[in-house]
């Protein structure tokens, strides 16, 4: 067979671009520590590889969210037991007002030192982040959320929003809470009602200690009338009316270690109440931290004191508050602690899942680098080979052997 010398050319210089080519792969796999480079060096890889990377990109933006979630919840975790020391010492100044010895001065002493204890929380309720953010304002971060009215009664003006953060798939965490709910919306110390001793008839001394809608279906909710009356012996019965006159309880005898079962609630009362005594009940699930403790002051430094039946009730009443609002604010800390806990723990997963891609990231594209090495050396010695007899060949002319 003949080969032309146009076809010589074609085929040593295909041979030699291929093997450059090759060398050239190889060279840049040694340069950059990767066996896949482009799709073409491997296209399976290449997707996967490009999997990896997004799924560890994510990965990374969710620790991110973490760290700024964490950041905020620490802030709040702090404020939280500032608020919670700030309500155990305004419950212990209010016992200390519930003694009957105490003088007027003492009591105005008293009485100021709560409204200092509200001031406090006031301030708290107020508190900004490094950014200037209200942290209790909800969504409306910039204006702030705890003013008093013209009457000097503590109002809300921001939202019942919650921040959000994305930790995971499908997962989201609050890193705020709103001050409406932590501040304004404490548990009634009594319950679903509350009694209204300001205005009762108190010639001796009862308590509601409990007013709790035990059947929700069954209840009619509106307000009700707690009255003592004669059981015709001059022993003392128990009934309810509803806001109309409408008898929700027949006469009983008061038994406080009885609890009256009646229009779907359950009502528990202790004390020595005398015929003719009344009050009234109206429908109140929460209170409010700052009224609490601003009624506590107003009782404290009235002339007379607590001294009469009705105004022990009502103290009686706030101090039961006071204590319902701890537990509320320990609970809110509390769920702000678990909430911290599962960051570390997803933080720790996903710290984990980079170390697992990571490792099936290098398995796909990490050079072995002695391989390389040798099929470098091999290559170029190819090269060089075929360069070398290309040269040769191509010097030699029929005049060589004439």
């Amino acid at each position: 067979m003949r080969i032309s010398t146009n076809q010589f050319y074609n085929l040593n210089t295909r041979n030699l671009t291929g093997l450059q080519s090759d060398t050239n792969k190889t060279l840049i796999e040694l340069s950059s520590g990767k066996r896949v480079n482009t799709a073409k060096d491997d296209p399976v890889g290449a997707i996967m590889i490009e999997n990896l990377n997004q799924q560890n990109h994510q990965l990374g933006q969710y620790k991110a969210n973490i760290n700024l979630a964490n950041n905020r919840l620490s802030q709040q975790e702090a404020r939280l037991a500032e608020y919670e020391k700030l309500q155990m010492s305004s419950r212990d100044k209010l016992l200390q007002g519930n003694d009957g010895a105490l003088s007027e001065s003492d009591r105005t002493a008293l009485a100021l030192d709560i409204r200092e204890e509200m001031e406090a929380v006031l301030a708290l309720a107020n508190n900004q982040d490094e950014s200037g953010n209200y942290l209790f304002a909800g969504f409306q971060t910039g204006t702030k959320p705890f003013v008093p009215d013209a009457n000097g009664n503590i109002t809300f003006i921001g939202d019942d929003g919650r921040r959000t953060a994305s930790i995971a798939d499908g997962i989201s965490v609050n890193v705020s809470e709103s001050g409406d709910r932590l501040f304004m919306k404490s548990p009634n110390g009594s319950g679903d009602y509350r009694a209204d001793y300001a205005n009762a008839t108190m010639t001796e001394k009862f308590f509601v200690e409990s007013a709790q809608i035990t059947d929700p279906d069954g209840h009619s909710a509106g307000p009700m009338n707690i009255r003592f009356v004669d059981d015709g012996s001059g022993n003392v019965n128990v009934t309810v009316l509803d806001g109309n006159g409408g008898v929700l309880q027949p006469p009983v005898p008061f038994d406080p270690s009885v609890p009256l079962q009646f229009n779907g609630m359950s009502l528990e009362m202790t004390g020595e109440p005398a015929i003719g005594d009344s009050v009234r009940i109206d429908a109140q699930a929460e209170v409010d931290i700052f009224s609490t403790l601003q009624r506590a002051a107003e009782l404290l430094e009235q002339p007379e004191g607590i001294n009469a039946p009705h105004a022990q009730a009502e103290y009686a009443q706030l101090i039961d508050d006071m204590g319902a609002a701890q537990i509320h604010a320990s609970v809110v800390r509390a769920e702000t602690g678990n909430t911290l806990r599962s960051l570390d723990t997803f933080r720790d997963q996903h710290e984990n899942m980079e170390l697992v891609s990571s490792s099936a990231k290098a398995t796909l594209e990490d050079l072995d680098y002695a391989k390389a090495i040798t099929q470098f050396e091999k290559q170029s010695l190819a090269l060089n080979t075929v360069s070398q007899t290309f040269g040769k060949v191509n010097s030699l002319s029929l005049f060589n052997y004439i």
